[in-house]
């Protein structure tokens, strides 16, 4: 209890830091753990972890202190993914893997020869001395892509070793992990001098940098083949519009079809792209607007980004796998956004509720519902659902979804002016109560009307409640 009641108030400490204040808090507190102080870093970094999350940059590479298993994953870092929603796929690795991969190292296969190199690389850290630092990585690298070569040739398909190793590692998703992150690790020395210059975000594929790429292909595929075509992931994990690498990729495969392309090694690319736009699509279908609008936003701005640069770039067939998925899902967002699009007026409607008048029963005119008080809730998730809207407008023409997006705005819009002209007449009622909560409805019809139209009809909004308002209390 008194652990979790001292997290609660360093959570709120941590609340008030900027996002570079954060980076600078998480550097010294590992960088203090790395020099073996006393500070309870895992308490301190677990209430800083939602500042940590709030403040990351997915494009960017994961800050902090140097640690020797920071160091670890350098040759690997651009293919680490948070979360593995489905089976391992080459060129991703799981961040979850790391650390029994680690453990397997320090305990099995290498234990002396990792704790003293850890201790180099600690001890030249702070002390400040890079050409050692350097050294010791150099070591780390060589002496874990080799251990755990030697790890992986002892497991025999079907053996008992690599059943105890499955076992050991956590899954043979794990397995498959480790033997990707020792391909990358024995060419980390080739990769040290294109990696090193490579800015984190880069917004346009060069000249120059398509020719570094393919020089470290043609470099790699000569010392080891199968490493050759991870220069094009690593480099389109820092470009803004990653599908450029298909330039290179038509090169490399001498085509410039997906039918072709997909039977190489180096169609790496193309299935990751996929995977990420595949990605996107599970996000638009499980994760609701109205709660996460900025995410769903996002997800749809890259999903239709990779599915028109997948076409800019390459010819693809009608009968090619590529294709195939690529047109299923199209459809499946498509379908996805017209169903979110039904939805929103409904969000509106929770927000604002009217009820009808006079004798015509549902088909009478409407009035804004005072009889409850407002949800904030409700209120907030209308919001965030016209936030989306707004931001999928200019998505709309490439998902297919112009249609439904144009009817939802249309409902929306009227819905809208209807409350608005009947919560102006409400503020006007002799009963204060009436006006008082009138108020509260006010403020939110405005909010929505500042993002669904412009915030000066939102303030004329606001304006002429409180005159009708001020009007009946005089």
């Amino acid at each position: 209890m008194a652990e979790s009641r001292t997290i609660r108030q360093l959570k709120e400490v941590f609340t008030q830091l900027s996002s570079a204040q954060t980076k600078k808090l998480i550097d010294a507190i590992e960088m203090d753990r790395l020099a073996g102080g006393k500070l309870p870093h895992d308490l301190i970094l677990e209430a800083l972890r939602p500042r940590m999350r709030e403040a990351e940059d997915p494009k960017s590479k994961r800050g902090g202190a140097p640690t020797p298993v920071r160091h670890l994953c350098w040759p690997f870092e651009e293919l680490l993914v948070t979360k593995r929603p489905g089976p391992k796929h080459r060129g991703r690795v799981a961040r979850t893997s790391i650390m029994p991969v680690w453990q397997w190292l320090a305990q099995d296969r290498i234990p002396d020869t990792l704790e003293e190199v850890s201790q180099r690389i600690v001890d030249h850290t702070l002390a400040k001395d890079s050409a050692g630092l350097n050294a010791a990585i150099a070591v780390l690298h060589a002496s874990c892509a080799q251990a755990i070569r030697e790890g992986l040739d002892e497991a025999k398909p079907g053996s008992k070793t690599k059943r105890l190793l499955i076992e050991r590692l956590g899954g043979e998703e794990v397995l498959d992990d480790a033997r990707e992150m020792g391909l990358l690790l024995e060419v980390a020395p080739r990769l040290s001098d294109f990696k090193r210059g490579m800015p984190k975000n880069v917004s346009e594929l060069t000249p120059a940098l398509a020719r570094e790429v393919r020089e470290l292909f043609d470099e790699l595929a000569e010392a080891q083949p199968d490493a050759a075509p991870y220069a094009a992931v690593i480099a389109m994990r820092h470009i803004e519009q990653p599908w450029q690498m298909f330039r290179i990729v038509k090169g490399v495969a001498h085509t410039n079809t997906d039918v072709l392309i997909s039977r190489t090694d180096i169609s790496i690319v193309g299935e990751l792209l996929l995977l990420d736009m595949e990605d996107a699509v599970d996000c638009l279908e499980n994760v609701d607007p109205a709660e996460a609008p900025d995410e769903v936003a996002e997800q749809l701005k890259l999903f239709t980004q990779i599915s028109r640069g997948i076409t800019e770039e390459i010819g693809v067939r009608r009968d090619g796998a590529w294709a195939t998925r690529l047109m299923s899902a199209r459809g499946a967002v498509s379908e996805i956004i017209r169903e979110r699009m039904d939805r929103a007026h409904t969000k509106v409607v929770k927000a604002l509720p009217m009820r009808s008048t006079g004798r015509f029963g549902r088909g009478g005119p409407s009035r804004p519902d005072l009889s409850r008080e407002i949800d904030p809730q409700a209120v907030e998730r209308a919001v965030n659902t016209i936030r989306f809207l707004e931001s999928a407008r200019r998505y709309a023409q490439a998902g297919s979804f112009v249609g439904a997006l144009n009817a939802a705005v249309a409902e929306i819009d009227k819905y809208l002016d209807d409350f608005e002209r009947g919560i102006v007449d409400e503020l006007r009622s002799d009963d204060a109560a009436i006006r008082e909560r009138g108020e509260t409805y006010l403020d939110a019809v405005a909010s929505l009307v500042e993002i669904f139209r412009n915030p000066e009809e939102a303030a004329l909004l606001r304006k002429r409640g409180m005159l009708a308002k001020d009007s009946a209390i005089a």
